[in-house]
């Protein structure tokens, strides 16, 4: 069972997902969810509660990945990690995108990824100019393409920091808990 917990402000990012990309099949999204992860997506999301990974990000995922990606739980991550570093990046936390170089952006992600995950360590490792890896906690134990939103969002935001050619491959973690990805770029 997994200990790590999301905060509203990415369900909120979640809904608005599936609302603008999708805005006529959100209904049906909702109605697709258990019973107590529909209630946290219903009505007003409190941005500063803290929500569990099972139910707000998971069951969210599968039924994304099921109704717009053919089941595919890997492309969905990435699409929903990507709009959300751009729903981000480019309204509250757009700062960070004022950063001078890339490798002081993904510096700055472990603060990012602090404020909407409980329980989730980052690390920056082997840093060099025009890559480095990022080991991170991972979200979903159990689950490796929970890991791919994040993996979305990291390479939206190096494209936000105009980053050209931002590739990203999954390297050794330095532990089973973890997971860990080369980020590039030109």
């Amino acid at each position: 069972m997994s200990s790590i917990q999301v905060k509203g402000t990415g369900l909120i990012s979640t809904r608005t997902y599936i609302k603008e990309r999708f805005p006529d099949r959100y209904t049906d999204w909702l109605e697709s969810l258990p019973v107590e992860t529909r209630n946290f997506y219903s009505g007003v999301i409190p941005t500063t509660n803290w929500f569990p990974v099972k139910e707000a990000y998971f069951y969210p995922l599968k039924a994304i990945a099921d109704m717009f990606f053919s089941g595919d739980m890997e492309k969905a991550g990435l699409d929903i990690g990507e709009f959300s570093a751009t729903y981000g990046l480019k309204g509250v936390y757009k700062v960070f995108l004022m950063i001078a170089t890339p490798q002081a952006l993904m510096r700055a992600s472990k603060r990012i990824i602090a404020l909407y995950y409980k329980g989730v360590s980052v690390d920056i490792l082997d840093v060099k100019k025009k890559s480095l890896i990022l080991q991170a906690t991972q979200v979903y134990e159990g689950k490796p393409e929970m890991n791919f939103r994040t993996i979305g969002w990291c390479v939206r935001s190096l494209e936000l920091a105009n980053c050209k050619n931002v590739q990203y491959k999954i390297v050794p973690a330095q532990k089973t808990t973890q997971f860990a990805i080369l980020l590039s770029w030109d």
